[in-house]
Order: structure tokens, then sequence, then C-alpha cells
């Protein structure tokens, strides 16, 4: 009888990897790029989910609601979290590194769960919107017998990071799930040389980044093989296998 390990390679639709992209933020895409590949850290910079409002209320709360943010979005379509989509906030350039969903479960990262908001359908939001409401009501107190410290660390405010929305967004716009499949781990992730699966990169950046990565100590045993996002699978897989004579691909 089949195990769904072993059958899992056969699903098309999804993804052994997840992949965390680099933005343009004070420095540029490339350079966040560099510094997570040169550090083995992704840091944590910006709070998540459904407790923003309180976290930027509250500091204590605020550290415990910043996440790293992936996609499992099969390698072959990653152009499509590259491309320039209309509506859409966040721009990503090329530049970014895949692990395994395996490795990355392991570390904590679990899929964000996505709650409707559709008018209508806000009868989950609701709920969590009020139990994030009676944590901070239950801190509060009194003065000296507020409890900042113990509202960071309620059960509802453990869960608040992996909780989003989806549906049209007030002001216009929408945000949904079904296409950037996304994971978080709360809190900075480290990871070694050898846990990265692939870098994607814009192609004439890839001897650039190969070369400099190898005068970092961490990378003297194997450095992370680079493809392109742009690229097709059968470039990929031609690339991965080191295949010198790529064919018809273009150059």
């Amino acid at each position: 009888m089949a195990t769904i390990e072993s059958l899992l390679h056969r699903r098309a639709d999804l993804s052994t990897f997840v992949v965390h992209f680099t933005r343009d933020t004070s420095d540029s895409a490339y350079s966040n790029l560099g510094n997570i590949l040169w550090q083995g850290r992704l840091e944590a910079r910006n709070v998540y989910g459904m407790a923003k409002g309180l976290a930027a209320r509250v500091p204590e709360v605020a550290s415990t609601q910043r996440a790293v943010c992936f996609t499992e979005t099969p390698l072959e379509h990653a152009w499509m979290m590259c491309s320039d989509i209309e509506g859409r906030d966040v721009r990503f350039n090329g530049y970014g590194v895949a692990f395994t969903k395996t490795f990355a479960r392991r570390l904590g990262a679990n899929p964000v769960w996505y709650l409707d908001i559709t008018p209508g359908h806000d009868w989950l939001t609701g709920p969590i919107n009020r139990m994030v409401e009676e944590a901070e009501r239950s801190a509060q107190g009194w003065g000296a017998d507020s409890d900042p410290a113990g509202l960071a660390t309620s059960d509802i405010l453990r869960l608040t990071p992996f909780i989003e929305q989806m549906g049209p967004l007030t002001g216009g716009g929408r945000k949904e799930f079904w296409w950037e499949r996304e994971w978080r781990h709360v809190g900075d992730m480290q990871f070694a040389a050898t846990d990265v699966v692939v870098v994607f990169a814009p192609e004439a950046s890839h001897e650039t980044l190969r070369t400099w990565l190898r005068g970092n100590p961490r990378y003297q045993v194997r450095v992370p093989a680079f493809v392109d996002a742009d690229w097709g699978l059968e470039r990929m897989i031609g690339t991965l296998a080191g295949v010198a004579d790529l064919g018809p691909f273009p150059q």
C-alpha cells in the first residue's frame, strides 16, 4: 500500500520547498539577500497577523508577532511571485532563498491560516478579534498590576502571527491566499549552508554572488546552487545538475 510520502512527489501543484524572497527596504533586495546568506540568518523584522493593532500599542507584544515569511510556490512558478501584479503592495525583484518544508517545519514554521472577510463572512475573524481584546483586558489590571509580558505570552497571541484575512480590503484592493500559500516563522530563523536548497537571483548576478560567498568560511564545504526565477523548470533542472551545455536555452 502506498504512503503519502511516496505519492507527494507526483503532485505538481504542491511544492517540496518554501521560498523567502527579499525586497527593497533601506537596503536593496540584492543586499538583503547577501546579508541573509552571509550571516545564515533570516531576520523577523515586521509584525504580521491579527494582533498588529495591539502590537503597535504594546512593545512586549510586538516582539512576539514579528515573523519571517515564505511561500510554498513550486520553484518553476517562482516567476509569478516576482511579477508586477495589479493591486499588489509587495514587489519582489527575484532575489530569494529556498528551503525544504521539512526543514522549515522542524524549526517551527507553519502555514498561515486565512479567514474570509468578504462582507457577510466576518464570523471567523470576529471571534479572533474578541479573544485578542479579552487577553488585553485581562492583562491591563490597574497601575503596577498590569502585565504586558503575560499578555505577550497569552495563548491567542501565540496563534495570531499565523492568522490572516482574505477578501476585499477596506479602502480598496484585496488580499488572497490561494496563489501565495504563505508560511511563517516567528522570530529570526538560523540556517546552515547545507540547509539551503537553492538561491534565487537574476542570472547576471550569479557569478558575483557565488564568488563572494566562497570568501565566507560558512560556504567552504558547499556554495548553494543559483537559479533565476524567470527560468523554466527544464533550465533549472539542467543548472542544478551541472550540465555545461544547456542546448537551446537562452544564455
